[in-house]
């Protein structure tokens, strides 16, 4: 008998402390489901990690219009999914402080998706079996009825705000067996959830690179054709330097100018310019009449040719330009366009490759009675000159030629002709 009185009260000694001990347990389990599990392989990739509202307004760096792209592996189906942000803690039930300057506001889930959550149908907000409504600026949350099967999760959340302070922050996700998000009522009391885990992120200092590259533009006139450079290929070769003084005339020992045939000689420039927008080559004529004169300038009895470009016929007295299509020297990048003043594409012989060579220079005209002259009396003589040819971008050892020819009539004055002709390369930067 005795002994049946001390099992009775050892039973209800033992079943005193199991109660004990559960009513202490009870307030620290709260609602936590017994089934829920920890995420697996659970991040989030964010495509700026910028503080908002630094010194970078825009773009990369600026912590706006960010996209989070979340990750994680679930064990039960959901049809809602929930994600607080937290400056403070990533720890589940714990209390929760919104990040400073942080926003999820109006953001939204692509379609681009592994597993079902973030899939075609799902719906960013809603409400709680509250009637609470889900979302704030510190919390995603979404739902779809028809439930995500288990498994590997990835969805990208668009338009998200960064905190507007350095360093971690956190986020805390649960999923849910319902469209209103179970039991959930708060961060710090999340209810019945299903599958949960914390993730921690951070904004950073960006790294700011700024490098200059200066305006260069490199433009020489020379007497030597570019296949003679063969030092630098560039305006550096001591052949590019040699100094383009033209006489024109045939005969020995002194070359005459006459009526019985055109005479030429062609000299040759290189260009090379980072301008944005191109460049262009001007020619100015130092008579202040266009043509060749003898006299300063008073007159030119050897006349411009004028404006189009036309063949020079021997015995007419007239002085010309005649231009084409540039070539890349080595390794040269862009071309020149001529202006049609000083190129006929139908009478221009020429020799040298095309305009995408790098083998054959240009070697000036070879047969110059049939080749087409140009010269603008009035633009060759203005402040700024006539244009040559041009470019909309930037180039670098692009090379022309240009022949210049004349010839005299029977009627030419005797007397020593000259011009000073120069070209000019303006950039745009």
């Amino acid at each position: 008998m005795l002994a049946s009185i001390k099992r009775i009260k050892k039973f209800f000694y033992t079943s005193f402390v199991i109660a004990f001990i559960l009513a202490l347990l009870t307030p620290l389990l709260g609602s936590q489901p017994v089934l829920a599990a920890q995420m697996a392989s659970r991040s989030i990739t964010m495509s700026d990690s910028g503080v908002s509202a630094g010194t970078i307004s825009t773009g990369v760096g600026s912590g706006t219009n960010v996209s989070y792209k979340v990750g994680f592996t679930t064990t039960q189906a959901a049809e809602s999914v929930v994600i607080d942000f937290c400056s403070n803690s990533p720890i589940i039930a714990d209390t929760c402080t919104a990040p400073t300057g942080f926003s999820v506001t109006g953001v939204t889930v692509s379609s681009t998706v592994t597993g079902g959550i973030g899939s075609s149908g799902w719906t960013v907000g809603g409400t709680n079996s509250a009637g609470a409504t889900m979302g704030s600026a510190s919390q995603f949350a979404a739902y779809d009825a028809t439930a995500a099967a288990a498994g590997a999760q990835s969805f990208t959340i668009a338009g998200v705000t960064n905190p507007s302070t350095l360093g971690a922050f956190y986020a805390r996700i649960y999923t849910f067996a319902n469209t209103t998000y179970g039991t959930y009522s708060s961060a710090t009391s999340p209810g019945d959830y299903l599958d949960y885990g914390g993730i921690a992120l951070s904004t950073n200092n960006i790294i700011s690179i700024t490098a200059r590259v200066q305006e260069t533009i490199s433009f020489c006139v020379s007497g030597d054709a570019p296949s003679s450079w063969t030092t630098t290929h560039d305006c550096s070769d001591p052949n590019a330097n040699v100094s383009p003084a033209l006489t024109l005339g045939h005969g020995s020992p002194t070359p005459i100018l006459d009526q019985t045939q055109v005479d030429s000689g062609t000299v040759y420039s290189q260009l090379s310019t980072n301008a944005t927008s191109g460049a262009v080559i001007s020619m100015r004529n130092s008579t202040g009449c266009g043509g060749l004169s003898a006299n300063g300038g008073t007159t030119c009895a050897i006349p411009a040719i004028g404006s189009t470009a036309a063949a020079i016929v021997a015995g007419t007295a007239d002085f010309g330009m005649a231009t084409g299509p540039s070539v890349d020297d080595v390794n040269g990048v862009g071309s020149l366009t001529p202006a049609s003043t000083y190129y006929s594409s139908s009478n221009y012989t020429f020799t040298g490759g095309s305009s995408t060579s790098d083998t054959t220079p240009l070697q000036g005209a070879t047969t110059p009675s049939d080749v087409y002259y140009g010269m603008n009396a009035t633009n060759v003589d203005s402040t700024y000159g006539d244009t040559v040819a041009s470019t909309s971008s930037p180039l670098y050892r692009v090379d022309s030629a240009y022949t210049f020819a004349a010839t005299a009539s029977l009627t030419t004055p005797a007397g020593i002709y000259t011009a000073n002709m120069d070209l000019i390369a303006t950039g745009t930067f």
